[in-house]
């Protein structure tokens, strides 16, 4: 799934980036986005981000993931979908 989304980033600001997937992780019965805006870092590879994703009236919000147990969790799922294997 790849489709565009409009973040609005922590300054206020209205930003396009490229919806990886979503992806429910039943540890935390949450739902988390993978997403990019196709930035390289200092070994030339694409930038991915994760936030959990909250619905609210129809409209989805991103929120940061602050919890460690919870990003260790998710970071799991991550690196599968990034091989292939989800």
């Amino acid at each position: 799934m790849e489709k565009k989304v409009t973040i609005v980033n922590s300054k206020g600001q209205k930003v396009v980036a490229d919806l990886i997937d979503i992806f429910k992780v039943n540890e935390t019965n949450q739902d988390y986005a993978v997403y990019t805006f196709n930035q390289k870092d200092e070994n030339n590879k694409i930038k991915n981000y994760v936030s959990r994703v909250r619905i609210e009236n129809g409209e989805y919000y991103f929120d940061t993931i602050s919890d460690d147990n919870e990003w260790d969790i998710v970071k799991g799922y991550v690196s599968e979908l990034m091989e292939g294997g989800m």
